[in-house]
């Protein structure tokens, strides 16, 4: 036991102090020391810490990287592009302005009435009718024109289109044979006649003609298996057509015109008809052709001569312009109908559609009509 400080010499207690002093000066260096480590182990905690978040960022900065480039590799693949958020929303709208213009352009045809457009009234006689400005788009004057009609041979401006969209300018040369099977489907049909016959050696060319000219049901039949190999097959591509052109009033069931319940239109979808087949090169140059001189054939070495009743006919007439391009119709169903264009004075395209006129004579007078009242 250590003795009490009372019973200590003075040297004995000068020593007891010096020792309580250096006891008391190590304690102090040990906390001290203590505390230096404590803060060099925290320091080197925060150290590591602030590392590894560095390398992390580092890390997810080459993650993305490599994502980005991994993108941009799939972009150049496929032509698609990942994005999120705000990228995400501007993707969008870019494909829908993109989806919008290729659908504006890829053949959706329209025309709308305005607070000008009329009621044909006057000495028209058909039950419907239609009148289009085609370079505005813009229809001028209606009757009925969005009511289920039966189109008749108006039909085959819709067989040329079709065919016209699905040849090569190369396949119009090439000679086809004039088959029992599509003259016997034009005869069974009623339907007119081309002028060509059975087993005579023709032009595709010389069909387009055949079809709108003179109408022929034969020509229209041989052209329609030409091109899709049989009547319902190019039916097919007739409603595929219709679809893109974005008409709801109108179904084919044939690419002649024979009545059907099924085969109906509209004076107003009949002129969106007219106005795609206008804007087709070989459409244009067949449905404006007033005499065509068909190619020599096995049968007629010197070809046929053809011609479009209706331009023949209102040629002459006092319109207030020139009448382009044309093609009627009939059946005792639809009575006398026709689409026609027209090239006014000062230079604007119009379309007309009329059906259910009482005679052939009158349904070209009531074009008349309409362009003289209407067209001014």
């Amino acid at each position: 036991m250590a003795k009490s400080t009372r019973h200590m010499t003075n040297e004995e207690r000068r020593a007891y102090r010096k020792r309580r002093k250096l006891i008391r000066r190590i304690q102090v260096y040990s906390e001290l020391g203590a505390i230096s480590l404590a803060i060099v182990i925290i320091g080197g905690l925060i150290v590591s810490h602030i590392k590894g978040t560095d390398d992390t960022m580092r890390v997810a900065a080459e993650e993305s990287v490599s994502e980005s480039a991994s993108e941009s590799e799939e972009e150049e693949t496929t032509g698609l592009k990942v994005t999120t958020g705000a990228s995400t929303e501007s993707s969008q709208d870019t494909t829908e302005t993109e989806s919008e213009e290729t659908s504006s352009s890829s053949g959706v045809y329209s025309a709308s009435e305005t607070e000008s457009t009329i009621s044909i009234g006057g000495d028209v006689v058909s039950e419907y009718a239609i009148l289009i400005n085609n370079d505005t788009k813009e229809i001028v004057g209606t009757r009925n024109s969005y009511e289920k009609i039966v189109p008749a041979s108006m039909t085959k401006v819709m067989t040329v289109l079709v065919a016209a969209n699905n040849l090569t300018e190369e396949q119009l040369n090439e000679t086809v044979t004039m088959s029992h099977e599509a003259i016997d489907y034009s005869y069974a049909g009623g339907g007119s006649t081309s002028g060509f016959v059975e087993d005579e050696e023709v032009t595709v060319k010389d069909l387009f003609y055949g079809t709108i000219l003179p109408s022929g049901g034969d020509a229209a039949a041989q052209l329609a298996m030409y091109v899709a190999g049989d009547v319902d097959s190019f039916v097919t591509m007739m409603n595929e057509e219709v679809s893109a052109l974005g008409l709801t009033g109108t179904h084919f069931t044939n690419p002649v015109g024979f009545h059907s319940d099924e085969h109906y239109s509209t004076p107003y979808d009949m002129s969106i008809i007219m106005m795609a087949a206008l804007d087709n090169e070989l459409c244009k140059e067949v449905l404006t052709t007033k005499v065509y001189n068909s190619t020599a054939t096995n049968v007629n070495p010197e070809g046929i001569t053809i011609s479009n009743w209706f331009l023949r006919r209102i040629e002459d007439k006092d319109i207030g312009g020139t009448i382009e391009g044309a093609k009627t119709g009939y059946v005792d169903e639809s009575g006398n109908c026709a689409v026609s264009s027209m090239i006014a004075d000062d230079g604007t395209e119009y379309i007309c559609c009329t059906a259910k006129s009482s005679s052939s004579w009158r349904c070209i007078y009531d074009h008349v009509d309409i362009y003289k009242a209407y067209t001014q």
